[in-house]
């Protein structure tokens, strides 16, 4: 496994952005934006982080990693790779929202070291283009 920056065509991800979003209008309105890290199996990519870099702290957009490579340590190092960006940019917190019915992947990043900080009230909207509305995102950070 190799960890990277991602310059290929990100159109070619699309289906990795799937997985972690159900809106394609929210995927549309980020996916060519940020810096994306890929998970790489040889020459594949295995999974991805996409990060926006702000003021004081860099925002986790997106995490995935293909099915078959799932419970391997890619989605581990892919967090690594964006804590040591957030380190040699001199970044001291770096935050991610997640569904409140996706109790997996809060414990993954809680097993990581975020705290849960806030819960937005209906984040997941159908005008978002989520198709069960009133849902609501937990939205963790981890200091560094």
């Amino acid at each position: 496994m190799t960890i990277q920056i991602y310059e290929g065509s990100r159109a070619e991800l699309l289906p990795l952005f799937r997985l972690a979003d159900e809106s394609d209008s929210q995927i549309e309105s980020y996916y060519q934006l940020g810096t994306v890290f890929a998970a790489y199996n040889g020459t594949s990519v295995a999974g991805l982080a996409l990060v926006f870099d702000d003021v004081g702290y860099t925002e986790l957009v997106s995490l995935a990693v293909r099915a078959e490579f799932q419970r391997q340590g890619f989605g581990t190092r892919l967090i690594e790779a964006v804590v040591y960006h957030c380190c040699a940019n001199k970044i001291g917190r770096l935050i991610v929202g997640t569904g409140a019915w996706e109790t997996d992947n809060i414990n993954f990043y809680v097993r990581r070291g975020f705290r849960i900080i806030n819960v937005n009230r209906s984040f997941f909207s159908p005008e978002k283009g989520y198709a069960d509305g009133r849902r609501d995102q937990v939205q963790l950070e981890m200091s560094i």
